[in-house]
């Protein structure tokens, strides 16, 4: 009897260390969420939240989204990392604000953004003291500039979600039409990737 104890005893350890060693990995985090509603947004009466991996552009208003358009993105895609410099064909992520919405005639709306804001300049300046910004001529790459959201003349790209800016987000011209209805000069755009 005390040996079929030993036996029970030794069988339970084994399955115990056997389900302990085999442990399935923990799954992958989730990207954010494309949410319908953000609490933190609840005291803004119109908030822009471009998310590079679900490639929308998406319109709260005091916290619902109201609109979610599909978007495109600088050449070096979605993933391409953060900008870094002007010409990296990269768009920037971070918090911006719309500081203006000009008329372009391939794009119909331009909502300009104010990049480089503060957190673009110290990176920059990072990035530079790194070696990692090219050379261009005699003079390191600038920093850039005029990146904004805009319609398109290239209705076919973006439909097939084909990345054609230099860095900017583009929407459909229609749903650009649509946003100016809806934000203005001072509006907060958070560019997630």
């Amino acid at each position: 009897m005390l040996r079929w104890r030993w036996v029970v005893l030794v069988v339970l350890l084994v399955v115990v260390q056997t389900g302990c060693l085999h442990r399935e990995p923990p799954p992958a985090p989730a990207p954010l969420a494309d949410e319908d509603r953000l609490d933190w947004a609840v005291n803004e009466p119109w908030f822009v939240v471009v998310r590079t991996a679900c490639r929308t552009l998406d319109v709260y208003y005091y916290g619902d989204r109201v609109r979610s358009y599909p978007a495109v993105f600088g050449q070096a895609g979605a993933r391409g990392g953060r900008k870094m410099f002007e010409g990296d064909m990269r768009t920037p992520t971070g918090l911006y604000s719309i500081i203006g919405d000009h008329w372009h005639d391939r794009w119909e709306h331009f909502f300009l953004l104010d990049y480089p804001n503060g957190a673009d300049a110290q990176r920059y300046r990072v990035a530079m003291a790194r070696g990692d910004i090219p050379i261009r001529g005699t003079q390191p790459a600038a920093i850039g500039s005029a990146i904004g959201i805009h319609g398109t003349d290239k209705p076919w790209f973006n439909k097939q979600n084909i990345d054609w800016t230099w860095g900017c987000i583009s929407i459909d011209s229609e749903n650009a039409r649509d946003l100016a209805t809806l934000v203005w000069v001072g509006t907060p755009v958070l560019i997630l990737e």
